[in-house]
């Protein structure tokens, strides 16, 4: 990984995406200290990071992880020593999930051939806020915020001077919202997104955008999305149909990219299903089935 992997898009903020899941990666810098924001994916990449790190003159001090699914876990491990941020929910997500983790984590590195020499532990905190916690003083603060919907315990990264939004697992080009969590939380935490002066967007998962239309277009998609999901599932459950017939009869709503997304949108009405009072026979659904 060189240099020209490395998109500067303010002036303290870089971001590199591996090709795995459109993933991406930021490294905040001032004075010489960095700042990494789920650094990943793969080995060779974190390295790369860590090289660029070096390259610039600067060191790392912190790690922000935006949430406790997997493929945002693996970078804390290359980095001994430095300080681990989380949200608060993030200790209870790991205590209820951790064996899942783990086990997606393995059967990741065995398909791709990772090959190591200590196990994979979980990242374990060394800062976990609650409401709202600041970061890096100066010309650019951090402020890191809880974003809960996609997962309990998501945070996303706002710097006001830029207009810096770090979405973590939301507002993607590639990805519809993926309702692992709560459809009614991912609702409230866009709104208050919304009201925010967003000039840099970057998702967890695909392109980052400086574009005031395109970012105002994620919105605007991610929004209505969940709209007509609610909308759709509680006139379901009120006709009294079922999981299977409620899946039917949201199979038209419209999303973007519905080849690599009719998955996720499935596993969506699943868990909104459950969230808005239905009936299940058996357990788990939804995105719970794939943790298995």
């Amino acid at each position: 990984m060189t240099s020209a992997a490395f998109q500067q898009l303010t002036p303290s903020l870089w971001v590199t995406q591996s090709p795995l899941f459109a993933t991406n990666s930021g490294i905040f810098m001032e004075a010489g200290q960095a700042c990494l924001i789920d650094p990943g994916i793969m080995p060779e990449e974190i390295r790369g990071i860590a090289r660029f790190v070096l390259e610039q003159g600067a060191t790392v001090q912190a790690l922000i992880l935006t949430h406790s699914h997997w493929d945002h876990l693996l970078g804390p491990e290359h980095f001994p020593g430095a300080k681990i941020i989380t949200q608060l929910e993030y200790k209870n997500s790991v205590a209820q999930r951790g064996e899942a983790i783990l086990q997606q984590v393995s059967r990741w590195e065995t398909q791709a051939n990772i090959l190591r020499s200590q196990p994979f532990t979980l990242p374990r905190p060394t800062l976990a806020f609650e409401s709202r916690l600041y970061l890096m003083g100066g010309d650019h603060t951090l402020q890191l915020l809880p974003a809960p919907g996609h997962a309990a315990d998501q945070l996303v990264i706002y710097e006001a001077t830029t207009g810096m939004l770090w979405a973590a697992d939301m507002l993607s080009d590639v990805e519809i919202p993926f309702v692992s969590h709560s459809l009614s939380a991912y609702e409230e935490t866009l709104a208050r997104l919304a009201t925010l002066d967003v000039q840099v967007l970057i998702p967890g998962h695909g392109t980052p955008t400086t574009i005031p239309a395109e970012i105002q277009a994620r919105f605007d998609a991610d929004r209505s999305y969940l709209k007509a999901l609610r909308e759709r599932v509680r006139a379901a459950i009120a006709d009294g149909k079922t999981l299977a017939e409620t899946v039917a009869l949201c199979a038209d709503i419209p999303f973007h990219h519905p080849e690599e997304n009719a998955g996720p949108h499935r596993l969506n009405v699943e868990n909104v299903f459950v969230e808005l009072g239905g009936a299940v026979e058996t357990l788990p659904v939804g995105w719970q089935r794939e943790e298995g």
